[in-house]
């Protein structure tokens, strides 16, 4: 019979580290707020001379950058649910913003507490269900605000001065010094930063000030004409996550909806020369606005990163911490003319994914695997040694992480949005397949047309792709085990109700 020492020796080679019983890995999760890949220089896009991210990319070259990463529900609440479960939306049971995850779900804090581990929240929650799993959470109600926030949770009301991307990292670092040093850590902390309205601290008023960034190829799309049903109902339903907008009546409006919203008559601060009479320039000037503010705001995010990692430095924690940099879901950048998020397009559903973990991890690692949200948890159990409840829908990483090529690992990514527009579909590595309520089927060649500009759906040519997207779209729902009158495009969700899914 094998004694207890040889059998954690076996699963230590499994894993591809060498530890010692009581050296688990230390785990840093920073959750971001719609902190879009191409506003991080690692990703090599547009803005990465412009976003510069020092110590987010360090996590790149010191680990691995993940460039397919998408979120199962592009909002805030149901993909951090999905981050905690492992679990897709209509399993959690949060569809919506502000849900409630579902008493039964399980939650990868509470496993790594059953193994040893010291856990701590501090940050944004954004979900009506308590925390689980965490020995201190401090969090702050809803969105939260930029500055002076107010937390509250296991250590009762605090409330305090500055700018919040700074204060949560203060506490993160109070209880990273007080920790029991013969004990595994968990710090999950989660910034607001850069959730619109892109609040940044005062000491990045003048950065890149009379600059004029890169414009994303389709900032002027004329979505009203577009040939897809998706991107035009998103310009009718939601007209504020628009830099531009129809007016009443379907007739183009006398200006962006940003522009009215945020810069009325002149840009702030006289940045930015513009013809008011021109509702091509206001969409010039708003989205120089909305993007100068952006990177202002998520510059703090990696400032105060960098503070995290040098504590880890300093205290001669890097090798045996893994340290994940990622957002609850992409954002337009201007993309087809719009802010904020929702849609199964680019970049909407694409999150940044970088993680650091030297015992396991080659340096400068990119993986192109299709991953999710979901796949969090499983990796994170896996690589504490702890057991990955049968309930969690993700896959563990590991392999990946290792550097391994799976033949098994999955062919597309399932995407789920019950709000409006109410859509439901499928990416793969090349195409994005999207059922439209009340339209037909929609497809994007990402391949030939990487901006998506077209939904090619209707071409007689694309015939035989349509029905291969299709037979996969149902067996990912077979898969995730929902039901086809439970889905967004079922005839049972109306206006972003959750229904009691299980």
């Amino acid at each position: 019979m094998k004694t207890l020492a040889t059998l954690f020796t076996l699963v230590l080679t499994v894993f591809g580290c060498h530890l010692s019983a009581d050296e688990k890995p230390n785990m840093v999760v920073v959750l971001v707020d719609d902190h879009a890949f191409e506003a991080i220089s690692a990703y090599d896009d547009f803005l990465k001379d412009y976003a510069k991210t020092p110590a987010i990319d360090r996590l790149a070259e010191e680990g691995m950058l993940f460039d397919n990463f998408t979120c199962n529900n592009s909002i805030c609440s149901p993909s951090r649910a999905a981050i905690l479960t492992g679990q897709y939306s209509h399993k959690n049971g949060v569809l919506g913003l502000n849900g409630a995850i579902n008493e039964d779900s399980p939650q990868y804090p509470e496993q790594l507490q059953e193994v040893g581990y010291q856990t701590w929240l501090v940050g944004k929650w954004h979900l009506k269900s308590a925390p689980k799993g965490y020995d201190k959470h401090m969090t702050v109600k809803g969105q939260g605000k930029y500055f002076n926030p107010t937390f509250n949770g296991s250590e009762g009301e605090w409330k305090r001065e500055g700018y919040s991307t700074d204060v949560y990292t203060d506490i993160a670092m109070d209880w990273l010094k007080e920790r029991d040093p013969d004990k595994p850590f968990l710090l999950s902390l989660q910034f607001k930063a850069p959730h619109h309205e892109y609040g940044h601290a005062e000491r990045y008023d003048d950065l890149l000030a009379d600059v004029t960034i890169p414009e994303p190829p389709t900032l002027y799309e004329k979505v009203r004409e577009s040939d897809s049903n998706l991107k035009k109902q998103f310009l009718q339903h939601t007209k504020f996550h628009m830099l531009h907008s129809e007016g009443k009546g379907g007739k183009d409006s006398s200006g962006s909806t940003y522009y009215t919203r945020h810069l009325k008559d002149e840009a702030p601060n006289q940045m930015w020369e513009h013809d008011a009479s021109s509702d091509k320039d206001k969409i010039r000037v708003a989205y120089q606005h909305m993007v100068h503010k952006y990177i202002r705001c998520l510059t703090g995010n990696d400032d105060n990163l960098k503070r995290v990692l040098d504590y880890l430095d300093e205290e001669g924690l890097t090798e045996n911490t893994i340290v994940i940099y990622t957002s609850d879901q992409g954002y337009w950048l201007g993309q087809h003319g719009f802010y904020d998020k929702r849609l199964a397009l680019e970049t909407s559903i694409r999150m940044p994914f970088l993680i650091r973990y030297p015992k396991l991890i080659k340096p400068g690692s990119i993986n192109d695997d299709l991953c999710m949200n979901v796949d969090i948890a499983p990796t994170l159990l896996e690589l504490a040694g702890a057991e990955t409840p049968e309930a969690m829908q993700g896959r563990s990483m590991v392999p990946l992480l290792k550097g391994e090529a799976l033949d098994d690992w999955r062919t597309s990514q399932f995407y789920t949005y019950w709000s409006t527009p109410k859509h439901q579909g499928i990416r793969t590595k090349r195409y994005t397949y999207v059922h439209l309520q009340g339209a037909p089927p929609e497809l994007f060649d990402r391949k030939t047309d990487p901006d998506q500009r077209h939904n090619i759906a209707g071409n007689p040519e694309n015939a035989a792709i349509l029905a291969e997207l299709e037979a996969e779209l149902q067996q990912q729902i077979k898969d995730t085990g929902i039901s086809p009158d439970e889905l967004p495009v079922g005839g049972t969700v109306d206006g972003g109700r959750q229904p009691t899914l299980k």
